[in-house]
Formats: structure tokens, sequence, C-alpha cells
């Protein structure tokens, strides 16, 4: 039974208050791990329970996340991305003063399976280009992508990309392709235990999944891209206007 004293406000309330102070005041904290329930029940003068329900009220806000058998940690400040222009991964991170940079994890020819076929509308079993790459800011890891292109635009990606290099950069200046617009998704999905690996073992367990269309000026798409972002590292924002 909690030991907490009835009061005109719920003592996790004014102990979710006091952990929110901690969190955004000190800086240096962000990705550490927050002290243990002992630790801030003696801190705090409160019961387990009443830190539990706080920590899972701040957890469900995004500024905590669990790590089974660690603990809970704090999240390091989120990156907003604006989802009203259509801009590459460099040239978003170099708009906030961090160095972009990516790791190539697989190039290859592929078959275009059904899926695929239909968001590059050409036909099922046609041949197109794989490109996954681990995104990083400042060398830190932020997302892994999967992008699937065209053949004929790929062939030439394939002898020209490397690690680091933008693939919009290449699209405009190697392969004279001006991008229009995009079609963009955003769902929650867990990672893969190799995906964790990647995006660093303190990353949470879930991740924004980002599926992504993009046209040129023909209208015709030159992309398919299923990307997962860190959800402690990244936030979107939507303008919205009146009609």
């Amino acid at each position: 039974m909690s030991t907490d004293s009835p009061s005109k406000e719920p003592k996790y309330v004014r102990l979710k208050e006091q952990l929110l102070e901690l969190i955004r005041d000190t800086v240096s904290l962000q990705g550490d791990c927050l002290p243990s329930e002992r630790l801030l029940g003696e801190r705090f003068g409160v019961s387990r329970v009443t830190i539990r329900r706080a920590v899972a009220e701040i957890e469900q806000e995004g500024l905590l996340y669990r790590i089974q058998g660690k603990g809970a940690f704090i999240c390091k400040e989120k990156i907003p991305q604006y989802l009203a222009k259509l801009t590459s991964f460099s040239d978003d991170m170099r708009t906030r003063d961090l160095r972009p940079d990516s790791r190539i994890l697989a190039l290859e020819s592929i078959t275009a399976g059904s899926y695929v076929a239909e968001m590059l509308k050409i036909d099922p079993g046609d041949p197109v280009v794989l490109l996954k790459r681990l995104r990083l800011a400042d060398g830190e890891p932020m997302a892994i992508e999967t992008c699937y292109i065209r053949n004929e635009i790929g062939a030439v990606i394939m002898d020209t990309i490397a690690d680091g290099v933008s693939l919009y950069k290449l699209f405009a200046d190697t392969c004279g392709i001006k991008l229009k617009y995009a079609l963009q998704s955003i769902e929650i999905s867990t990672l893969k235990s190799w995906e964790k690996k990647l995006l660093g073992n303190e990353s949470p367990p879930y991740a924004l999944f980002i599926k992504r269309q993009t046209f040129d000026i023909e209208n015709v798409p030159v992309e398919y891209v299923e990307s997962k972002y860190r959800s402690d590292r990244y936030r979107f924002h939507v303008e919205l206007g009146m009609l």
C-alpha cells in the first residue's frame, strides 16, 4: 500500500513537476539514466508507487525512455524537422549546424516486389537499386534509411555514391534530376535487434517509421524510401493553414 497521504494535489503530480524541472534544467543529464527508485524516494520523500506513476506519465510524453533491466533514461534534445518543405537529410542537418554523414550498409541491384514496384510505378520483377544507409549527425546515429531507386537512375548512383555523399546532390548534379515533391507518412515501429545495435544500445526500442515517395518535375517517382528514425532524437512539425 502507498504511504502517500491525501492532498488536494496528488503526490505523483507534484513529483512529476519536480522531475520535469530536473530533466529540463540539467542539460548535462541528457542521455543519462534517472536515479533509482530508491534514491528518488529518499530525495523527494515519496513511495515507489508514486515514482512509477510520475515516471510513466513523463515517458508517455516522450521525455524519458526505458531500457529493460537498466532503468529510465532522459531523452536528448530532439531535432525538429518541418514537413512543409522537401529537403535532404544532409541539408536538414546543416541548417541546424550539425555535420551530416552516412555509412553505406548495402548497395545492390534487386528485383522489385509488388509493393516497391507500385511505389516506383514500374512492373513487378523489374530491376531496382537498393541503397541502405546509416545516417549520422555529428557522428551520432540518427536513422537507418532503405532507399529503392528506379534502375536507370540507380545504375548511375551505384557508380558514384559513397559514404558521406548526399544522394539528393547526386540526383541533381550527376543525374540532372529536379525533384518536385514527396508523399510521406509517419508511423511508430519497433526496432529489430540489429537496428537497435546500429542506432546505439541507448536508443529506445521504438522508432519513427517514415515512408517517402519522391517525384521529379515530370511527376515520375524517382525513389521510394523507408526510414527508421530514433524517436528520442527527432520530432516533426507541420504547419496547418485555414482553407
